[in-house]
């Protein structure tokens, strides 16, 4: 931390507003950056005040695309945190991609910066306020071309209700209310299919001229139950839809089968304590 180390950031700040509610706007003087800290400090976004000040990475002080493409993934991580659904080994696979050690250097560097109280692995993890508070920030600040991310439990985790009901109805409603919560995006996953045949469809972008959608992956069920529990899963996580849409597009549906069932069974694994 680069200040008040010895003082808690919710004793500091207000924990339930956006990290840099601080920071004003005075885009009064030309050619200077229009944010301004409570040290007199310029800045660009307030992203950049967290990457360049708040966290020290960027030692010359010029934030650009690598610096951005980290926030990202830092926004990344900490959605991932707070949904809390994701085991050890989803965490390493679809985020680090199967870098144990680099998820434990994470997880350190997280936890040394206040964002993320000490834990062992990043899927046991719990935000600090200011962890929380950050997470808001760079999810309300995300760039125009990278689609809207929903932050938090009722968010990220919309049918959270569902699994102590095991009453249909109200898996149906607990479903379509979580549906009901997505950011518009071209990329989806969908319920489809007649009696005897329940899918599933990822939906995306067609490799056409004109503005169409096609279905790039798709799995079957013979119960639609089977096929609700599966989609429920993915309606936990629609922050990570843009990364299994390109591994379905760039390699093959196949993978993106072998992929979620790599997730889905470390998940069982870890709850059975296997």
């Amino acid at each position: 931390m680069t200040r008040y180390d010895d003082i808690p950031y919710e004793d500091r700040r207000n924990p339930n507003l956006p990290w840099g509610y601080w920071i004003y706007i005075d885009d009064e003087v030309r050619g200077l950056p229009p944010l301004v800290d409570e040290y007199g400090h310029r800045w660009r976004s307030l992203r950049e005040a967290l990457w360049v000040d708040r966290l020290g990475m960027t030692g010359n002080y010029q934030f650009g695309h690598v610096d951005e493409e980290q926030v990202e993934f830092l926004l990344t991580v900490l959605a991932m945190i707070d949904r809390r659904v994701v085991c050890t080994e989803g965490v390493v696979t679809d985020v680090f991609g199967d870098g144990w050690h680099a998820t434990a250097h994470y997880a350190a560097w997280l936890s040394g910066e206040r964002l993320i109280e000490p834990t062992p692995t990043l899927a046991s993890a719990k935000l600090t306020p200011e962890g929380q508070a950050i997470l808001v920030m760079l999810a309300s600040t995300r760039p125009a071309d990278r689609a809207a991310m929903p932050i938090g439990p009722s968010g990220l985790h919309p049918f959270a209700q569902l699994r102590p009901e095991p009453d249909q109805v109200a898996m149906e409603a607990a479903i379509r209310k979580a549906e009901a919560a997505l950011p518009k995006d071209t990329v989806r996953f969908m319920r489809s299919g007649g009696p005897g045949r329940a899918l599933i469809v990822l939906m995306g972008a067609a490799n056409a001229k004109l503005p169409m959608a096609e279905t790039h992956w798709s799995i079957s069920f013979k119960r639609p139950h089977h096929r609700d529990r599966l989609y429920a899963w993915l309606l936990a996580q629609p922050d990570r839809w843009q990364d299994w849409y390109r591994i379905a597009r760039e390699q093959r549906a196949g993978a993106l089968t072998e992929h979620l069932l790599t997730l889905f069974v470390g998940q069982d694994c870890e709850e059975r304590g296997i």
